[in-house]
């Protein structure tokens, strides 16, 4: 899609709410990827930083990620990690394709890792590892719904090198929950065209930066 050339010269003081999390690894992902120069707001959650009022301010619901940026209009905010890849990509003209197949195949793709995957993985965390007891039932359920993503997305990258077919948004959402398979007891290597696109993936400059934001920030504190 065509970027709006005034809008990216009005784009100021870009701000990136964010935490050692996969959705807010999106984000710093993707203002890698398009050479924003944005600051880093680091949001722990293991200590509940993201119910702070001034968090709670900008996203109702007290989570991150969290963007906002200054333009012509005034400060601008913008919640959920779904909403702020789409928005971006748009206006900056990356990432997603214009029209078509391509477009369809990939906004498809986009909402299988922010509707399935991401929640799925959630839940085989919590199963696996965070919950103070973990009933067998529960552990084997979300872990299920994990490996039925999984087999999902390995048919797919059989046929293709991206979940879009050129890299995208879709990859972009995907990355940092399969990054964390151990969350979901899963080993990449039982799904191939999973590692082999994983690795393609982990290799890109900017997803490597992005990965690493906030600095220093980690999940167990």
């Amino acid at each position: 899609m065509k970027a709006s050339e005034d809008f990216l010269q009005q784009e100021r003081d870009l701000k990136a709410w964010l935490w050692a999390t996969p959705n807010s690894n999106r984000i710093s992902i993707l203002f890698e990827e398009l050479g924003l120069d944005y600051a880093v707001v680091p949001i722990n959650i293991r200590r509940g930083e993201q119910h702070a009022p001034d968090v709670v301010a900008r996203n109702p619901y007290g989570k991150v990620p969290i963007v906002s940026w200054n333009d012509a209009s005034g400060e601008r905010v913008l919640f959920e990690s779904g909403a702020i890849l789409l928005d971006f990509a748009q206006r900056h003209g990356r990432f997603l394709p214009e029209t078509g197949q391509a477009l369809s195949e990939t906004l498809a793709w986009l909402m299988v890792a922010l509707t399935g995957l991401g929640p799925a993985m959630g839940q085989a965390h919590h199963w696996t590892d965070l919950a103070p007891s973990k009933p067998e039932e529960a552990r084997a359920h979300s872990v299920g719904l994990v490996r039925r993503a999984y087999i999902v997305l390995e048919k797919r990258l059989s046929e293709v090198q991206y979940l879009g077919g050129a890299y995208s948004i879709a990859d972009i959402a995907a990355f940092p929950w399969i990054s964390r398979s151990n969350w979901a007891t899963l080993k990449l290597q039982d799904f191939p065209h999973l590692a082999r696109w994983h690795d393609r993936v982990a290799s890109r400059p900017a997803v490597v930066i992005g990965m690493s934001k906030p600095e220093g920030a980690v999940l167990q504190d």
